[in-house]
């Protein structure tokens, strides 16, 4: 990174040069991302959209908006815009797709001109690696993940106001003079920041962002930049708070399998920290779902990666006089930026697996800038002579040629390069069951992908070898999924006719998750097939209380609902496994 004081912004309208590298961010998007609009709905897209009423009718807003039923997480501002785009679009994923292209190209545009106004020289580089480089198919593929690229659009949104009002460091009352003359500014930024929370609450973490950025071009944050932080800051904490609530109330992440200790979870974050960095450097392979680390038995070698992830930033603010404050700077951004995902706070995917390519999908901007900024001061370097003090300003013509040439060239490879493999990786999306095959590819134990295979067996191939899929995906680890469990019920019920048995995986389903009325009227149906007609009016009276109500979080109700199917269960088959034989310790008190 150069450091520079902030340029002031002018009010030039573009020029053809700058239209024209616009046009060249959002081509390439469309260039290596067309694949994508021949896939379809994905993973949780379900949950959103497809089978979500809320989104599907205009009444649905109220909830949206005002409780947590509208959609798995509370993400208001996303969940509407999957209103708007089911009222156009209805269930044909193309028209998704295409917003997340063109979302996707808006961020790579907002992010080249943060960059430009940060005198970056290799400002339209780094945007267009960010634009296309393959670790991105997850978040453009997935439509889901419209969070994502929503937020992030809001936040280089905030981030440019914020620029814009922060621009004069002059301290005292010119200063103070100046930013009143820039409320503007200062508001627009607060308000796109506020909307991007609501889209999605991991970009609490951009006002941290932006005092150091602001730090690493002035050398220093004056007061009245830090005190107008401090309300987004407020804002951040207060939105984190919730979705924090919801992950471990609705989204489930609670219980035995999120029970890691301090220990744990260091090395969890310094096996995250480093993971990112080398998949963007090296991205093969690409997975939906990368296997999950066994942290139950640590090692010395385990705390190499806690300890380097501290060790890295403390020895590059120890430089920082000799290389300039730019690396340390690009390294704590990148931790700020991951920190919401290293996994010191629960959230529902640790589970089965501590990292996804669509985690570092702003975090990457860190790694991506400092890589291309490095490589431009070693070609400058090189072109120019190891001696020169300046060699950024140095040499004749054919010097300033050569150096040009060379850049264009390596940023042309790689930009061709990555280009081909994002090509490669969107293919996988068409049909979406190949991406879980490629997981199984790499880990045949994935029961995720086992169980996400076995669903698209049932609904397009054989459901007896989906049957046996599914009972895979229960063997290596899906046991206590109450997806896995779910789908086992409902194959045992119409693949075999075997109602006892859909019974016994229904009310496992059940217990993990009480909040499903569909699952307790599918147990109704099982119930009156054997011959349990009193039981099965009762599942059906709790299904319709269920839908109506939505009154799910209430502890007492959830909690007695949970002792009863557990004494059903417990009838049922009194060998069943001491997980559901004794209260689950995810059972609210």
């Amino acid at each position: 990174m150069v450091q520079s004081s902030i340029s002031e912004p002018g009010k030039k309208k573009y020029s053809g040069r700058q239209l024209l590298a616009a046009l060249g961010l959002i081509l390439l998007c469309f260039v290596v991302y067309w694949p994508l609009l021949h896939a379809g709905f994905i993973w949780d897209d379900g949950l959103w959209i497809t089978e979500n009423p809320y989104v599907q009718h205009w009444s649905g807003l109220w909830h949206i908006w005002f409780s947590a039923q509208g959609a798995p997480q509370y993400y208001p501002l996303v969940t509407t815009a999957f209103l708007l785009e089911y009222k156009w679009f209805g269930l044909i994923p193309v028209g998704y797709h295409l917003v997340n292209i063109f979302l996707q190209s808006s961020n790579a545009i907002l992010l080249w001109r943060i960059l430009r106004r940060l005198e970056l020289k290799g400002a339209w580089v780094a945007a267009a690696v960010f634009a296309i480089h393959p670790v991105q198919v997850e978040t453009v593929g997935w439509i889901t993940e419209q969070k994502n690229l929503l937020s992030v659009l809001l936040g280089f949104s905030a981030a440019l106001y914020w620029l814009k009002w922060s621009d004069s460091n002059a301290p005292g009352e010119t200063e103070l003079l100046k930013v009143k003359q820039r409320w503007k500014p200062y508001s627009m930024a607060t308000a796109f920041y506020a909307l991007a929370l609501l889209a999605k609450t991991d970009l609490c973490v951009l006002p941290a962002i932006l005092l150091l950025l602001y730090w690493w071009k002035s050398g220093g944050i004056t007061r009245i930049v830090f005190v107008g932080a401090i309300p987004w800051l407020i804002i951040g904490f207060m939105m984190a708070g919730i979705t924090i609530f919801i992950e471990n109330g609705q989204a489930g992440a609670h219980g035995e399998a999120f029970g890691f200790s301090l220990a744990q979870r260091f090395i969890i974050a310094g096996k995250d920290f480093w993971f990112y960095p080398l998949k963007l450097l090296w991205p093969h392979p690409l997975m939906e779902v990368y296997p999950r680390w066994n942290v139950d038995h640590l090692s010395w070698v385990d705390c190499l990666f806690p300890t380097t992830a501290l060790a890295i930033p403390a020895i590059l603010w120890l430089l920082r006089t000799k290389i300039g404050r730019g690396p340390f700077t690009a390294a704590a951004y990148y931790g700020i930026a991951i920190f919401p995902v290293l996994g010191f706070i629960s959230f529902f995917t640790m589970e089965y697996s501590f990292a996804a390519d669509h985690y570092q999908y702003m975090a990457c901007i860190g790694v991506i800038t400092l890589v291309v900024e490095g490589t431009i001061l070693l070609v400058s370097l090189i072109t120019t002579g190891w001696k020169n003090k300046n060699p950024t300003e140095a040499g004749n013509d054919r010097t300033r040629l050569c150096k040009r040439t060379t850049m264009i060239g390596i940023a042309a490879i790689l930009l061709a390069m990555l280009g081909c493999f994002t090509i490669a990786q969107g293919e996988l999306y068409n049909p979406s069951v190949n991406i879980w095959r490629n997981v199984l590819e790499y880990d045949p134990h994935s029961w995720v992908a086992l169980g996400h295979l076995g669903e698209w067996q049932a609904a397009h191939e054989d459901p007896t070898d989906a049957l046996a899929t599914i009972k895979q995906a229960e063997k290596y680890g899906g046991a206590s999924n109450v997806y896995v469990t779910a789908d086992l019920g409902n194959l045992y019920m119409r693949a075999k006719g075997d109602y006892r048995s859909a019974r016994f995986y229904l009310l496992r389903s059940l217990l993990i998750q009480p909040y499903q009325p569909d699952i307790f009227a599918e147990l109704a149906y099982c119930d009156e097939k054997l011959g349990d007609s009193d039981q099965a009016i009762t599942d059906l009276k709790l299904a319709q209380a269920l839908e109506e109500s939505g009154d799910t979080q209430d502890a007492i109700v959830r909690r007695n609902i949970v002792l009863q199917l557990m004494k059903r269960l417990t009838s049922t088959n009194p060998t069943t496994s001491k997980l559901m034989t004794t209260e689950p310790n995810f059972l609210p008190r």
